[in-house]
C-alpha cells in the first residue's frame, strides 16, 4: 500500500463542540477546548462599565479573573443585521478563552457535545462575517452555526479599539 493511499484512507479525529441557544432556533457552536466552564448568570455578579461598548454587559469576577462579559446575540445583531437574531435572556454564559484572553458568553442555554468531523461541516452561505463562522452542521434535524473563537477576539479587539 503506497503513502498516499493510507493518508486517503487516514480520517481526522472528531473535534467535540458546545452547541448553545441564543434564542428560540439559533444555534451556535463552539470548540470544546475553547469553552473554559458554563456558568448559572443568577449567580453572576456583572458590574457596568461606564463608556463601554455596547456589546459588553460589563466585567465580572469569575473565580478571581475579572472577564468582560459579552452580549453575544448584540454583536451578532451588530455584525449581522440582516440576520433574524432574536433578543433573549441571559440565563447562562460560557467562558470562552482566545490564546491568553477570555471572555464570558451570554447564551440563552447550553444544549449539548456535538463530535465533527471535516466531512460534516458545509459552508455557511451569505453572510459578511464568515470568517466567524467556518460552517454548518445539522443536529437533530436543526441548522448548527459554527463559531471560531479566534475570529471572535479579532473582532472584540477590532470593536473595543475603535
Amino acid at each position: 500500500m503506497s503513502t498516499s493511499t493510507v493518508n486517503a484512507t487516514v480520517q481526522a479525529p472528531p473535534v467535540k463542540y458546545v452547541v448553545f441557544r441564543l434564542g428560540g432556533a439559533v444555534r451556535l457552536a463552539l470548540p470544546q477546548l475553547a469553552v473554559r466552564e458554563g456558568l448559572d448568570m443568577a449567580s453572576v455578579v456583572v458590574a457596568p462599565m461606564p463608556g463601554a461598548a455596547a456589546i459588553f454587559q460589563g466585567i465580572a469576577n469569575v473565580r478571581g479573573n475579572f472577564l468582560w462579559v459579552l452580549d453575544l446575540g448584540r454583536l451578532l445583531r451588530q455584525l449581522e443585521p440582516d440576520l433574524p437574531l432574536p433578543v433573549t435572556p441571559h440565563r447562562e454564559g460560557l467562558v470562552v478563552q482566545g490564546g491568553q484572553r477570555s471572555v464570558v458568553v451570554t447564551i440563552q442555554g447550553r444544549e449539548g457535545f456535538l463530535p465533527l468531523t471535516p466531512r460534516d461541516i458545509q459552508p455557511l452561505p451569505h453572510l459578511r462575517h464568515k470568517h466567524l463562522f467556518p460552517g454548518l452542521v445539522r443536529w437533530e434535524g436543526q441548522p448548527v452555526a459554527l463559531l471560531d473563537p479566534t475570529a471572535l477576539f479579532q473582532v472584540l479587539r477590532q470593536s473595543s479599539a475603535r
